[in-house]
């Protein structure tokens, strides 16, 4: 594991677009015909690339570059859903923990959660990942100590604030709002995309330190389309902001 090496990564290019443009020295390859850059925030030596949409792409992105560069940690950033309609756009939420929102078994009362038979010998795989117990308390006192930008949004100006919370993921984009309660009632999450769990999954089977970091978007809904292409970039934004941030301090 190189003592070196940040990884960042984001599901898409505008999630991580204020972060290359910050990198200095910075310089672009490729990795199994995937393009990535690597140069300086500070004093971090940072890894950046897109995964892509979804938990297939993330996995399969997230274990080749982990298992390339064996960085000494993964944060993965970008936007997400507004689950909890306290949560503003361009809030910003530390994971303290993930979840597959759609693992288990779905029943006329919603989402029985359940873990399944995993790839280690002995050893299943749970719908739940924490984030690493170190890393995560060094972020979160990095976030006390900052102030976001200001963000207009929703017909209000506001400094966005960053806390812990709850993230969980899926393969859908839409949700009705029977799937958006069952969720808040039997998870807690704050937000909801479509990643953020299994980056966590690959990096705890794979003893690498993660925290996914998410700003709010949207409120989730069944139809989000337009107010994400709104929204969505606000809360990339914000979410690679403070990545940043807390990039230079982590060094």
């Amino acid at each position: 594991m190189s003592a070196s090496i940040t990884l960042v990564l984001g599901a898409v290019p505008w999630e991580i677009k204020p972060i290359i443009a910050a990198l200095k020295g910075r310089h672009r390859a490729t990795l199994a015909k995937l393009p990535y850059h690597v140069g300086y925030i500070g004093k971090a030596r940072v890894v950046v690339a897109i995964t892509g949409v979804g938990k297939t792409n993330a996995a399969m992105v997230t274990t080749l570059f982990l298992t390339r560069f064996k960085p000494a940690r993964l944060l993965y950033t970008g936007s997400a859903a507004r689950l909890d309609p306290t949560i503003r756009t361009g809030d910003v939420i530390v994971g303290r923990r993930t979840f597959h929102h759609d693992a288990g078994s779905d029943q006329e009362g919603g989402m029985q959660y359940r873990k399944i038979i995993g790839p280690f010998p002995g050893k299943p795989t749970h719908f739940r990942f924490d984030a690493d117990r170190e890393l995560l308390k060094r972020v979160l006192a990095i976030a006390a100590a900052y102030t976001p930008s200001t963000v207009t949004a929703n017909g209000s100006s506001y400094t966005p604030q960053v806390q812990p919370g709850y993230i969980c993921s899926g393969d859908v984009f839409g949700m009705t709002a029977a799937k958006i309660s069952d969720i808040r009632s039997k998870l807690g999450c704050q937000l909801v995309e479509m990643e953020g769990a299994a980056v966590a999954q690959v990096c705890q089977a794979l003893d690498v330190p993660h925290v996914v970091i998410r700003g709010g978007s949207n409120l989730a809904q069944p139809n989000p389309g337009s107010d994400y292409k709104a929204l969505g970039q606000i809360a990339a934004r914000q979410a690679a902001f403070f990545t940043m941030h807390a990039l230079g301090h982590l060094a």
